[in-house]
């Protein structure tokens, strides 16, 4: 499995899952996403139950605005379509394991 892309049209419905799910909100020019790029990648790959989707800020301003962004990298974690956990800024392989976890 791979990160998915995701856009205004789709957000709705990947994060109504029962499972939390991850949102990365990046862009392309920012150096700590494409840092994280490949620690969520990895994850991905190697968790099959875990499911991350990316969103590029640039592309999707009506998201930006809807959660307040201020920052990216910015992780969101979503359960039943609620917002559970939110973290900004990069992070580790295992911050980011844990923070599906809760």
């Amino acid at each position: 499995m791979e990160l998915q892309k995701i856009n205004e049209d789709s957000f709705d419905s990947f994060i109504q899952s029962d499972e939390p799910v991850m949102v990365d909100f990046y862009a392309t020019w920012c150096e700590s996403c494409k840092a994280m790029m490949p620690i969520l990648e990895k994850i991905v790959a190697e968790n099959e139950n875990i499911k991350i989707a990316k969103v590029d800020i640039d592309e999707n301003r009506g998201l930006v605005e809807k959660y307040g962004l201020k920052s990216i990298p910015t992780l969101m974690v979503f359960q039943k379509g609620e917002l559970k956990e939110t973290s900004i800024g990069r992070i580790p392989k295992d911050k980011v394991l844990e923070l599906l976890s809760k």
